[in-house]
């Protein structure tokens, strides 16, 4: 048999358990850098090829063995005539055989098995260093082979992603009920997309003369953000939960979905933030003193960062899972911090040229956040090019989460701000409702309004550094 393979099987076998429990024992060893770890991944990806090899020529005289026993029949009972000799030594001969052949696929099965597992340390010995030696420079960073195997990289990530859904949708118990389920989630969405178109229009309307006041906008502006939000979001988490509990999701596979359903909520909830804080097609109701141009501009550059960044975070997460080599890791960290500073550039380079003077000034007037902007994007920038991408990353993870907060924040106080002026309008529902059921006339509807508007706009000078006296303030003063 060793002869008809081409393989000694049990020396082969044995050379792997040698090789795979010496790349082991080096992956106990303290302070492996990236390239030691390269060095074990490219001698686990050698070993993977061999044990191939040794399937390749296996696994066809397994099926072959199997095939020529099925040929043979079953063993006839005791109380049947007994098979020729010449049948009973070749039954004999192929089960032992497939004995011998079945050995060497348990052994291909846990070489396999193992090199996964040390495939994962080696990664996860990666990720770490690279999340938590924040300081640790890449090496290599500019070399040829490190960019000349990315481009061949990607296909086969691609690939291996492609096999890991298509081995679940394989090994789902039951099609039908996932079908029905994506079927289910088209009229959820129909019926929110058309439940939104009508919900935003019913909220933006206007019927005094002039453009809305604030308050209106403000008001509104929180109701078609809901509205925009709910027709992707709700059948995105309807299909992710509902799939996950029809069905018993692989790890791997639970992670991919879960992913991609966090990015792509990321991507909608951004933009239907940015679309209607800046209103780029209708600025009557635009909160931000912008011109058209450049409402449109930081919208569309707003809805491009997030969608970077979601993208961005699903590969991190997909490389991990597919076991992709770092390589492919490195120039997706590069590549991306580059990119995220480069968009945040453009947005700070964008001019507003503000036509609202209501409401709290925006914040292209505080140099107080500027300035710590400029210096996180240099630092960004620098990091990266210098080989720290772990540092770099990190800085761009958190300027972008910590300016998602801020711009939270900032609409709360443009809301707090719209509801302080709505106090005293009568127009407003809030203000028609404390004249005609409170009996409170509008000066002092006015003088319930202050500390609310004061309120914010010490929280707007102190977080933003925008000092703003309102109309309110001043027609109390």
């Amino acid at each position: 048999m060793n002869q008809g393979l081409g393989y000694d099987v049990d020396a082969t076998i044995t050379a792997w358990q040698r090789e795979l429990g010496h790349l082991e024992n080096e992956l106990r060893g303290p302070n492996l850098g990236y390239s030691e770890l390269n060095n074990i991944r490219e001698e686990l990806l050698r070993v993977r090829s061999e044990v191939e090899g040794f399937w390749e020529a296996l696994h066809p005289r397994l099926e072959a063995a199997k095939d020529e026993v099925g040929l043979l029949g079953p063993i006839p009972a005791t109380d049947q005539p007994q098979e020729p000799k010449q049948t009973a030594l070749r039954r004999a001969e192929l089960n032992y055989q497939l004995g011998l052949l079945s050995e060497g696929q348990n052994a291909v099965s846990s070489a396999n098995h193992r090199i996964d597992d040390l495939m994962n340390a080696v990664q996860d010995i990666h990720r770490k260093n690279f999340t938590t030696k924040l300081f640790q420079r890449v090496p290599g960073i500019y070399s040829y082979q490190t960019w000349a195997d990315a481009p061949d990289y990607l296909p086969s990530a691609a690939k291996r992603i492609g096999d890991l859904i298509a081995g679940w949708w394989k090994n789902v118990r039951d099609h039908d009920e996932v079908v029905h389920i994506g079927f289910e989630a088209v009229p959820l969405w129909l019926v929110l997309t058309l439940a939104g178109w009508w919900g935003i229009k019913r909220l933006r309307v206007w019927r005094e003369g002039g453009e809305p006041p604030f308050w209106s906008r403000t008001s509104s502006a929180a109701g078609v953000i809901l509205l925009r939000v709910l027709p992707a979001v709700v059948p995105i988490i309807f299909l992710y939960g509902s799939i996950a509990n029809a069905q018993s999701l692989p790890e791997a596979v639970d992670w991919l979905f879960y992913s991609a359903a966090q990015s792509t909520i990321i991507m909608f909830t951004v933009a239907a933030l940015v679309t209607t804080v800046f209103a780029p097609k209708a600025s009557r109701w635009r909160l931000i003193p912008a011109s058209d141009r450049g409402a449109a501009r930081l919208c569309g550059l707003f809805i491009i960062l997030a969608v970077v960044y979601g993208l961005m975070s699903f590969i991190y997460v997909a490389t991990r899972l597919i076991q992709a080599p770092f390589a492919l890791t490195i120039a997706v960290a590069f590549l991306s911090s580059l990119l995220l500073a480069g968009i945040l550039v453009a947005i700070l380079l964008t001019p507003l040229e503000g036509q609202h003077e209501d409401g709290l000034l925006w914040l292209r007037r505080s140099n107080a956040l500027r300035i710590p902007i400029w210096a996180a994007i240099l630092a960004i920038v620098m990091s990266a090019l210098a080989g720290y991408l772990a540092l770099s990353r990190f800085l761009s993870r958190q300027l972008i989460v910590t300016g998602s907060i801020l711009a939270l924040v900032y609409l709360l106080l443009l809301w707090v701000e719209g509801f302080a002026q709505s106090l005293g309008d009568d127009n407003a529902t809030t203000g028609r409702w404390l004249k005609e059921r409170a009996n409170l006339d509008q000066r002092r509807r006015e003088q319930l309004a202050l500390p609310i508007s004061l309120f914010s706009q010490v929280c707007n000078s102190g977080a933003f550094g925008a000092p703003h006296h309102g109309a309110v303030g001043l027609r109390v003063a």
